[in-house]
């Protein structure tokens, strides 16, 4: 029979944050000219995502109404 450790949840929480902090203590933030950047690129990409679902949406829209013999007035 294996001998269990009584660790308590106290115990295992504490060393959880602890392996956690010293995680994120290796992590190579970027710096603020990279995240700007970044998130100047990225809403860029979204805008033009979001017009092109939207064009192709109307398209498909028309389409299905000529295909259903729905008026649109």
């Amino acid at each position: 029979m294996a001998i269990k450790s009584k660790i308590t949840i106290g115990e295992r929480l504490k060393n959880f944050w602890i392996g956690e902090k010293m995680e994120l203590k290796k992590v190579l933030w970027p710096d603020r000219e990279k995240v700007m950047k970044l998130s100047i690129a990225l809403g860029i990409m979204l805008f033009f995502l979001i017009t092109l679902i939207a064009f192709y949406d109307f398209i498909f829209s028309i389409i299905t109404s000529l295909i259903l013999g729905i008026s649109s007035r």
